[in-house]
């Protein structure tokens, strides 16, 4: 018998319109979400830096203007686009619980989905009440960007799977309540046809989070050792063997999150009626270091703005298009492929500006701009070379490479570390 699963609601009006909800969505921001200070952290992975996400997305709830778009039945407000949208513009401002960016961006697309009702009426309320973070275990230490050539095992049991392998570079992990899970339920098909996808509670027995700390000091990533954890079966998304499909899902959901903005909140000035919003911080950065007026550096500037103006409007259009029907899921490659290409060379701009600056900040904060990622924006959501795979394939026609991984049972398959 199926588990019924009852759904708070929000306390909000069931018919508004945009600008009666803007109003107060307006009223609610300013009396109960802090602003967003200068050079504050996006992604702050500290008792902190999550315990005041919780309280923000928890307020979102207590005022009613959590899940805007999201359907009524699973807690969300069942609104339109454009009450999401006045939302991010309204938001714009302040600060948001962007620590919850894996859950709104990737997880609970997913599960509307592929997730089961129980799934559903489980989970994403939760979500928006800022009771669960979530994570994505996906890549592994054995493999690079070949996710269908996981390692990590599901074996059917009573009542469900014990999970056995290794998850790596997973953000957030050691802060997180659920993870959204890849791996192998079938090793006698090909490598895409025996995976499934699951949800992991975090704190299930087994599953050992050791944070991975980076030079800069952060360790924002973790890496997991799971070792006989037990997944009861009604916590599979989708159906079991057909976790290729789900993961697709999930990563069209993330390319396209990191395409548009990953941020929950918006950023003003992006509307049709009033043009492209360029952010002024190089440019204040340059006149705060008396480089203003140098040809080079302005030239850099103008550089880094087209490339903003080119992105937001590349994203405004495959976003639309991909909405219309007009282009497949697939084509979220586009925004991921411009994405990490242009914030690579972003932030070699904001290093040739910075100077001697990006060596070091000034005490109490700041903006850091020596210490960009640069490698990492081609990496996060598949890599910039994955995305131009993706295009040319599934967008162009164009003939995959040459492989026989394809239709050979995983099994037979040479792994770097053990058999399979």
């Amino acid at each position: 018998m199926t588990e019924q699963v009852e759904v708070p609601r929000q306390e909000a009006p069931e018919h508004e319109t945009v600008p009666e909800f803007r109003a107060r969505a307006r009223a609610w921001l300013a009396a109960h979400v802090p602003l967003e200070s200068p050079g504050e952290p996006f992604l702050q992975w500290d008792d902190e830096g999550v315990a005041r996400d919780r309280a923000i997305q928890r307020s979102l709830w207590d005022g009613g203007i959590a899940g805007v778009h999201l359907p009524r039945e699973y807690g969300g407000l069942g609104l339109s686009a454009a009450h999401q949208e006045a939302f991010r513009e309204e938001a714009a401002e302040y600060r948001m619980p962007e620590n919850f960016g894996n859950a709104f961006n990737v997880v609970i697309p997913t599960l509307l989905t592929h997730g089961s009702e129980l799934l559903k009426r489980r989970h994403i309320p939760r979500i928006l009440r800022g009771d669960d973070i979530w994570c994505q275990f996906l890549s592994e230490p054995s493999g690079g960007s070949d996710l269908a050539g996981l390692l990590t095992r599901a074996e059917r049991t009573e009542g469900g799977f014990v999970l056995d392998g290794a998850k790596i570079w997973t953000t957030g992990g050691n802060y997180s309540d659920r993870a959204i899970c890849l791996a192998r339920t079938n090793p006698d098909v090909p490598k895409h046809a025996g995976l499934t996808m699951f949800v992991v509670d975090m704190r299930t027995p087994g599953i050992e989070i050791a944070p991975v700390r980076l030079l800069d000091g952060s360790a924002d990533f973790c890496q997991e050792h799971i070792d006989d954890v037990f997944v009861p079966a009604e916590n599979v998304v989708g159906e079991v063997d057909d976790g290729w499909r789900v993961a697709t899902t999930l990563m069209v959901n993330e390319r396209s999150a990191i395409g548009r903005g990953w941020s929950l909140g918006g950023q003003r000035g992006q509307q049709a009626d009033t043009g492209i919003g360029l952010a002024p911080e190089l440019l204040d950065l340059a006149r705060e270091l008396g480089r203003d007026t140098d040809p080079s550096v302005r030239a850099l500037i103008g550089e880094r703005w087209v490339l903003e103006a080119v992105m937001a409007a590349t994203t405004k259009r495959v976003g639309a298009a991909i909405a219309a029907g007009d282009l497949p899921g697939p084509a979220a490659a586009i925004l991921k492929a411009m994405s990490g290409a242009t914030a690579v060379r972003r932030g070699e701009i904001d290093l040739a500006v910075a100077g001697v600056r990006a060596a070091a900040a000034p005490a109490g904060g700041g903006e850091l701009w020596g210490l960009h990622r640069l490698s990492s924006h081609g990496i996060g959501g598949g890599t910039t070379e994955m995305q131009r795979n993706a295009i040319a394939e599934r967008l162009l026609g164009l003939p995959r490479e040459p492989s026989d991984d394809r239709v050979v049972p995983f099994r037979q398959l040479r792994q770097n570390t053990r058999p399979a």
